[in-house]
């Protein structure tokens, strides 16, 4: 391993010039910086790594080393130090967390990777898998998040602990943290408490903790955070705390399950970083995500809005190791990880670059328009982020674009395929120019699906499997040709190979690609950019048994021939797959990648629900889903599978009423308005009608006497378009008379109609026309963090004409709206409704 001591020479110090601006001390360059937080020496990340028994300093290894490989040079140091590598009075403890934090320095500067150190976090370090655990000897357990700002105790457990530790001296590096050059800036405390209402005393406590960094002799830039209230950044100016840092979760938080939709409309804009007591103020996003998301289309369009505000570092929250990320396991509703998430990893990727390209505050309008920026484009419909420069083509997701001078391509890395590049696994790839005519290759195994992670985790639950497949990779390169040799580089790969027509087989590692013949490993060089040449970090082996997911719709309208597909997840293909709908038996055939398809002739499909199986077969052994239940083909009719679980699908007529809504099903996917406080405050929960005994969906506006009553109180629903329908029936009643309910249907791009609904307190069945929906405003759910600034959308750019109407083809939310209206005053379970279906359809009422 490369000591850290001799890269020290390449590690850059900072200063802050006249405006507020971040710059290399010798380039005089701005800083620009992209890359995660990384949580493995404590917390939650530290206990996974322990659950499956790991190496941790492998980890570590094996983590930077991607980071590398994504091209990202930027990581926060999230440690809970607080609360376990510290006493009640902050003095510092030197353990197992401790050494781990030191060993990741050095390994993160050995690959040129900057740092934000953020050394007291505040939250529990037991959450969310050990809340029972009172064993953390730390100050941050013995007083609490809400002390630490105002107690004169917490305060100097504080300031005692960021001088031992600053002081401290990190044995792989034998330099003192204060001193570390990879190391540029200091955030005092993670997600503080603050107290805007006390000016002086908010600014006294950042000075306090400022004082204590720089009575170590440390000359780093001190952060301070702004965006848990920005009422703060008064404060903040006032202080001798140097710059801001602030988050952004634009998909709120902890959903429970992966979202489904466009979310681009709450990326547009993060107008309170200009406010103008933060103008001269350098800042950084200490952390960010589109969590319970795996887009390719998000992170990009997120670091164009931080560059709008003048963001010089962005810092995803939190990176999933290596060695767990199969099963989601440190944070719930993040995932971001190399090998298992290879889209959303792209996105990142190509978020790097716009990081380090894009020029700080420039702005580029309302969507749709700012779906193309610089070099750069996003896009919801194809799930697709992509970089389309003269020196690098990068995408996430297979996309039509061509580079504009393929000649003059260095770097190449996507998931999918390309004009340039086509591939049939499902793994990321890298592809990077050595020297004309050579090129460097690496590919990772497939990854696949076999179930929502964002589910609650545990250990023995596998969500992502990682597996190693043979696929054909095609190449078109001008000084590669057509007939290049495809040389393996790490150990276990094929021989070598050549080309015919730009194609070739492909497993999981390293290549070199030589237009001339095989390459002499002698000429090769020993790294590129802060990789080893042949250095390639595999994921862990999973010991996973076949499994089958339905990809089918849940409805399907007759007269048509219907496309069934399913994902078959095993390390090798079964020999057959086939589905059996009714008493009849369909051949499945390869569709692309782990997909299998059945196509089903009109004639099968009557009008009526119908259940279906699937089983996949080899040798003398199938199995069937769901259920997975084993048995031998000989024990059974072909054409009849053994009886078990089945999934299940309607065929209806074309003009069938489409159910929008149904409670049972569908309420927990719900998003709402402060989605955690209205469930602890009751205002909405399934209930039964008197009148049908049908379960329902009681909807109630908060209290004026409830200590938090909105004006608007809304909840949402994907619901995919709604075809041809005219008309949107529901059945409710009201909590009292003369209520209101208002009905949004939202389309892709977040334009909005709406319609209200009077309702007394007896139960009826209402028409309203979608004629009778007029352009309004929606809500941006789940309300992002921090979210009251973006709460409504209104009609997207070149929208709301008067010639506009609404597209119900386009149509992708259903939202409910509870809202003060004149002169009504709301006490506690007075004013709402209860729901009991939703349908749209036409003139017809619906069955």
């Amino acid at each position: 391993m490369i000591l850290a001591v001799l890269l020290a020479a390449q590690v850059q110090a900072v200063y802050l010039d006249k405006a507020g601006v971040m710059r290399w001390g010798e380039s005089r360059q701005e800083v620009s910086l992209f890359g995660a937080n990384y949580v493995l020496p404590t917390a939650s990340d530290y206990r996974a790594a322990g659950y499956l028994h790991a190496d941790r300093k492998k980890m570590i290894d094996d983590d930077m080393a991607q980071f590398a490989r994504m091209g990202w040079d930027g990581l926060r140091l999230t440690f809970w130090g607080d609360w376990e590598a510290s006493d009640s009075a902050g003095n510092l403890i030197a353990n197992d967390h401790l050494d781990l934090q030191d060993y990741l320095i050095a390994r993160a500067r050995e690959r040129g990777i900057y740092m934000l150190f953020s050394p007291i976090q505040l939250y529990g370090s037991n959450w969310p898998d050990a809340l029972q655990d009172t064993s953390p000897p730390g100050f941050g357990r013995h007083f609490g998040k809400g002390r630490m700002g105002t107690d004169p105790a917490a305060i100097a457990a504080q300031v005692n602990y960021l001088r031992q530790i600053l002081n401290h001296v990190n044995p792989y590096t034998h330099v003192a943290l204060k001193d570390e050059p990879a190391i540029l800036f200091i955030e005092l405390v993670n997600e503080p408490w603050h107290h805007p209402e006390d000016l002086q005393g908010s600014i006294n406590y950042i000075n306090a903790l400022t004082d204590a960094v720089r009575s170590t002799g440390c000359t780093k830039l001190i952060f301070y955070n702004v965006s848990q209230d920005f009422r703060i950044g008064e404060a903040i100016k006032r202080s001798r705390a140097q710059g801001v840092t602030f988050g952004w979760y634009p998909t709120g938080l902890n959903s429970g399950h992966e979202l489904q939709g466009n979310y681009l409309r709450g990326t547009d804009a993060y107008p309170d970083m200009l406010r103008p007591e933060l103008a001269s103020m350098p800042r950084i996003v200490y952390e960010f995500d589109s969590p319970d998301l795996r887009t390719g289309y998000m992170y990009p369009a997120m670091i164009r809005t931080f560059r709008a505000v003048g963001a010089q570092a962005a810092l995803m929250f939190a990176y999933d190791m290596l060695g767990t990320a199969s099963r989601n396991l440190g944070w719930q509703t993040h995932y971001l990880n190399l090998v298992y998430t290879p889209r959303k990893a792209m996105s990142a990727i190509i978020a790097a670059e716009a990081m380090h390209r894009l020029p700080r505050l420039r702005s580029y309008g309302p969507y749709p328009q700012n779906t193309r920026f610089g070099d750069f484009h996003v896009a919801a419909d194809s799930n697709l982020g992509e970089l389309v420069a003269r020196d690098a083509f990068l995408y996430a997701g297979s996309t039509r674009a061509t580079p504009p001078d393929p000649g003059a391509l260095r770097r190449i890395a996507g998931c999918g395929s390309s004009p340039t590049l086509t591939y049939e696994g499902e793994g990321i790839y890298f592809l990077d120019k050595v020297r004309p005519g050579v090129w460097r290759l690496e590919v990772y195994p497939d990854a696949v699906p076999v179930r929502d992670p964002f589910e609650p985790p545990s250990p023995d639950k596998i969500v992502t499997r990682a597996i190693s497949r043979a696929w054909p990779m095609t190449i078109a390169l001008p000084d590669l040709g057509t007939t290049f040799t495809v040389q393996p580089i790490t150990a276990g790969n094929s021989r070598t190979e050549r080309a015919v027509a730009g194609r070739f087989t492909v497993t999981p590692g390293v290549y070199v690609l030589s237009a001339t013949g095989p390459v002499d490993p002698a000429t090769l060089p020993a790294r590129l950019g802060q990789l080893g040449f042949a250095e390639y970090h595999a994921p862990p082996t999973d010991s996973v048994p076949l499994s089958v997911q339905s990809l089918a719709a849940a409805r399907y309208v007759t007269g048509r021939d219907t496309e069934l597909r399913a994902r078959v997840v095993d390390q090798t293909p079964p020999d057959s797959v086939k589905l059996f709908i009714g008493s009849r038996g369909f051949a499945m055939r390869p569709a692309g990648g782990y997909e299998y398809a059945a196509l089903l002739p009109a004639a099968v499909l009557r009008e009526g629900p119908y259940s279906f199986v699937i089983t996949a077969f080899r040798g003398n052994a199938a199995v069937t889903f769901p259920g997975g239940v084993h048995q031998k083909p000989t024990d059974w009719n072909y054409s009849v599978p053994p009886p078990g679980a089945s999934w299940t699908l309607d065929v209806v007529g074309p003009r069938t009423p489409l159910r929008l809504f149904a409670p049972a099903a569908d309420a927990a996917r719900l998003a709402f308005t402060r989605i955690g406080d209205a469930g602890r405050r009751g205002l909405f929960r399934l209930a039964w009608s008197d009148i049908t005994g049908q379960p329902v969906f009681h909807f109630e506006l908060p209290a004026d006497t409830s200590g938090w009553s909105p004006a608007d109180y809304t909840t949402s629903l994907v619901i995919g378009d709604i075809g041809g329908a005219d008309a949107l029936h529901v059945r409710l009643r009201g909590l009292g008379p003369r209520q209101i309910l208002h009905i949004t249907l939202m389309e892709d791009d977040g334009t909005s109609w709406s319609a209200p609904v009077a309702v007394d307190s007896t139960w009826s069945e209402q028409t309203v026309s979608l004629s009778a929906f007029t352009l309004g405003r929606g809500v941006l759910l789940p309300q992002g963090f921090p979210g009251e600034w973006n709460y409504w959308v209104g009609p997207a750019a070149g929208r709301g004409g008067s010639a506009d109407q609404l597209r119900p083809d386009h149509v992708e939310r259903l939202q409910l709206s509870l809202r003060r209206e004149g002169g009504v005053s709301v006490r506690p379970g007075s004013y709402g409704v209860e729901v009991e279906w939703v349908f749209v359809g036409f003139a017809t009422r619906p069955r």
